[in-house]
């Protein structure tokens, strides 16, 4: 139960990517969850180093864990978006060796 946050992220990623991969012409349209991604990315590793200002409580960094969290949750969406290209990367592959 403590990973549930990773299936909410991951699973939405993975069926917009898949269906753009399937359904969206230029390259650009089926890239935007990856671009979502690493907008994600940026913001995380921003608020990792404390771009947006300080907040620490003591000993306890507060940047460090929000950036922390922000990115796991970027990681496990960019996992879903990988995972989409994976199974576009097969059905496509079987269809040039169906097509031969």
């Amino acid at each position: 139960m403590d990973n549930i946050w990773m299936f909410i992220c991951s699973v939405p990623m993975f069926a917009l990517q898949l269906v753009l991969c399937f359904k969206a012409k230029k390259t650009a349209v089926k890239l935007i969850p990856l671009y979502l991604v690493l907008l994600g990315a940026l913001r995380g590793g921003a608020e990792y180093v404390g771009l947006f200002g300080s907040y620490s409580a003591g000993a306890i960094s507060g940047n460090g864990l929000v950036g922390l969290f922000i990115l796991a949750v970027v990681g496990t969406a960019f996992a879903g978006v990988l995972l989409a290209w994976f199974i576009y990367w097969l059905v496509s592959l079987k269809k040039k060796q169906t097509a031969k």
